[in-house]
């Protein structure tokens, strides 16, 4: 699985039967000496970070899956998705990005980073391979994970681990990584998400540690407690400033929502999400969603109902922030307001002493002030928000609502948000053709064929290889 160093082994090989077959000066003649023999991890963390994100945040994988089945995002025209039609050539393409590219590419981070002795090259590459982890199991459920990206080693068909093995994998991976940071520019200009900033590495990793304790919460709720109190303990995001948002640099590393709508502009903003904004006076509707072309008005269009006939002009497309005018738009990996609702839900739970209510009503204030201040509400609009008899806190279920409405564009974890609470309570659309909305992607076509015994294992272990089939920690 590690590219990189396989071309470089297949190359050297080549060139060691070169050497058997030719003499010493025709070698050197075909030598190139521009041709990088070795590439540093300052190098290969970008990649790897563009290329997770990109495949997580783009037009195909969001846009057409994790968020339109948490019915935030809708798909206007082609709407097989919406009708429960998965394409096989996806779901490959989707597991070959993680798989063969940004873990493949971290695991040479890590590497480089043991082999130099760097404990901050290894820590950020462990950070970052366990949230690209946590959205491959969340997406698909047992994977390949402790027998993952070893063929160097001889192992070409990896064992698919239990989801739950996995979890405790990742945050006992993560607690170890957040230990191995100090001080230091070691990627030098290569860290494009926080820029050498180990302290915000380290928020960033108790953050998704806490993510992935609260995931936990209703099918080991003891072991999820104590993994979140000892989190939050360390110390996850303080302020907006810690947020995980990867910056685009400009053409040609744009925002990949941008660069979607400069090809095909037929994605718009579900009528849960829009009704519900309006219901509750919602300042981040003007954020959330363009007014329809046609009369003004903000209209979505429901999950999972085929319109025959319908003019694109009539229904509200995603926000400007994310196409029109977002090629420098950020990405929003995790943030501040996210891990204000989690904290939130887990005072409520009783797993830290804290106020859930404060936490709850900063989580929000939190979300609407993470953006750029033409984007940003003002203060007396996020607090006649507030003052609403129905947005004052009253419950747990009150944070999970309010953490999927800040989780706007972040489409897998809305969707896994959404699959852990059942919060909002969606309904599948009249023309969806499975039994209910879908919660998991299916394994590629491949992986049945080349790694069929584990496949298999998987497979009865975990249930039907389906659209429908519940993973590890969803129990509604």
């Amino acid at each position: 699985m590690k590219s990189s160093l396989i071309v470089r082994r297949v190359l050297l090989a080549g060139m060691v039967l070169a050497v058997g077959a030719c003499d010493e000066g025709l070698t050197e003649i075909n030598e190139n000496p521009n041709a990088p023999t070795d590439v540093g991890a300052q190098f290969v963390l970008p990649q790897a970070l563009r290329s997770s994100v990109e495949a997580t945040f783009g037009g195909g994988q969001m846009l057409s899956h994790t968020a339109i089945w948490p019915q935030q995002g809708v798909q206007l025209q082609y709407p097989d998705e919406e009708e429960g039609f998965v394409r096989a050539s996806r779901m490959q393409g989707y597991w070959n990005n993680y798989y063969a590219g940004a873990l493949a590419d971290l695991q040479v981070v890590i590497d480089k980073g043991a082999e130099s002795g760097s404990g901050n090259i290894q820590g950020v590459g462990l950070i970052w391979k366990s949230w690209v982890f946590h959205l491959v199991t969340d997406l698909w459920g047992d994977v390949p994970y402790s027998e993952a990206l070893m063929a160097d080693e001889g192992i070409t068909l990896p064992v698919y681990d239990p989801q739950e093995q996995i979890y405790e994998g990742m945050i006992q991976t993560l607690s170890d990584a957040v230990g191995m940071l100090g001080g230091g520019s070691d990627f030098g200009p290569g860290d494009i998400l926080y820029g050498n900033d180990m302290t915000k590495w380290r928020r960033f990793a108790n953050s998704l540690r806490m993510r992935l304790a609260m995931r936990m919460s209703e099918v080991s709720p003891a072991a999820a407690q104590a993994a979140f109190a000892a989190a939050n303990a360390a110390g996850g995001f303080q302020s907006n400033a810690d947020n995980a948002m990867l910056q685009w640099a400009g053409a040609p590393y744009q925002n990949p929502l941008f660069e979607n709508w400069q090809g095909r502009d037929d994605h718009g903003v579900s009528a849960t999400l829009v009704d519900m904004l309006k219901a509750m006076n919602d300042p981040r509707l003007e954020l959330y969603a363009e007014p329809a072309a046609e009369d003004g008005e903000y209209r979505g269009l429901q999950n999972g109902d085929i319109t025959p006939n319908f003019s694109l002009a009539f229904y509200s497309r995603i926000g400007n922030n994310w196409r029109a005018d977002g090629a420098a738009t950020p990405t929003a990996i995790m943030t501040y307001s996210e891990v204000l609702f989690l904290q939130a839900e887990a005072a409520a739970r009783g797993w830290i002493g804290a106020d859930a209510a404060t936490l709850y009503a900063d989580g929000i204030r939190a979300n609407m002030t993470q953006w750029d201040a033409a984007n940003t509400p003002t203060t007396a609009e996020i607090d006649a928000y507030l003052a609403q008899p129905e947005i004052a806190y009253t419950g747990m279920e009150q944070v999970q609502l309010q953490n999927w409405i800040g989780l706007f564009m972040n489409g897998s974890e809305a969707w896994s948000h959404w699959r852990r609470t059942g919060v909002p309570d969606l309904q599948p659309g009249p023309d969806l053709t499975l039994s209910r909305i879908p919660v998991r992607f299916t394994y590629p076509t491949l992986e049945q064929s080349l790694n069929k015994a584990n496949y298999d294992a998987a497979v009865a272990r975990q249930g039907a290889d389906v659209l429908t089939t519940t993973v590890w920690w969803q129990t509604n």
